[in-house]
């Protein structure tokens, strides 16, 4: 036998097969997705058009990934909560079935599991002029900063205004990414805070693993089966960081929940301030 030949042949062999894994390789990792196509997202929004739900938003043309979180609620401490708001002055009246509430003059807080803080004021005097969305932003974000309560981990997400009252929503966010489901709700009109809900995460560590979600495109063809949505405008779509508290047992035990997982999620905004997630599980 040539081993000379042999082996001449057994590497050009060998180079032809690494040719043949690479481009195997390089094809696998460039495979198009239809879902991202001109095609694909045409079809999409003449299906959400039949439904009377029109986009006002560029649609994400990517295969996003992103890390889970390990997050926690932020828990609420009743007699802080009386001395930031009230200088301690208020009544704390336990309500049971973690419900606590304490009440100063016109004004009353509500405590839910620890978790939810919810205050309301029925003074009627007139403090301020609010003739632009800025000046009520400015009122909210004024009184936010008297209660203690930090700006520097949200974003002003969604603003509503109806005869002279603005409503307001402000939501988490991590990095570059909402942080959902967290919201500080404030609402405004020309006596100052009538409203302010708030419900919030801190954020415990990053995983170490990024998580593949489906196609904006695709996802949003989730859309399609919600009546809620119809006849309403799409304005925002946007890769979040999900936390679902559903499946975190939160509705069969409430008060027990303290922490879980984000995953990532489209998070789909309405023109009327009405969101939905959609993920992969």
């Amino acid at each position: 036998m040539d081993w000379s030949k042999a082996k001449t042949i057994l590497i050009i062999a060998l180079i032809i097969a690494n040719i043949i894994l690479g481009y195997s390789i390089y094809t696998n990792e460039n495979i198009v997705d239809e879902t991202l196509s001109d095609d694909f997202i045409e079809v999409v929004i003449g299906q959400l058009e039949n439904r009377n739900i029109t986009i006002d938003t560029e649609i994400p043309r990517e295969n996003p990934e992103l890390m889970s979180l390990s997050v926690e609620y932020e828990k609420i401490d009743t007699e802080e909560m009386n001395k930031t708001f009230f200088q301690g002055k208020g009544t704390i009246i336990p309500k049971g079935q973690g419900l606590v509430e304490i009440a100063y003059e016109d004004e009353l807080i509500s405590i839910i599991n620890d978790k939810l803080i919810r205050y309301e004021s029925n003074y009627s005097q007139e403090n301020h002029k609010i003739n632009s969305e800025e000046d009520a932003v400015k009122v909210a974000t004024d009184f936010l900063n008297e209660n203690n309560v930090p700006l520097s981990d949200m974003k002003l997400s969604f603003v509503r205004e109806s005869d002279g009252i603005y409503d307001l929503e402000f939501t988490k966010f991590y990095g570059d990414y909402y942080l959902e489901s967290t919201f500080t709700n404030i609402k405004v009109d020309s006596t100052g805070v009538k409203r302010f809900e708030r419900n919030w995460l801190n954020t415990i560590e990053i995983g170490e693993k990024a998580i593949e979600i489906t196609s904006a495109p695709k996802s949003l063809l989730a859309v399609l089966g919600k009546e809620e949505v119809q006849g309403k405008t799409i304005k925002d779509i946007s890769i979040c960081y999900y936390f679902d508290p559903g499946k975190h047992g939160y509705n069969e035990n409430p008060g027990e929940v303290r922490q879980g997982t984000t995953i990532p999620a489209w998070r789909i905004q309405f023109n009327d301030g009405y969101k939905l997630f959609v993920d992969n599980y």
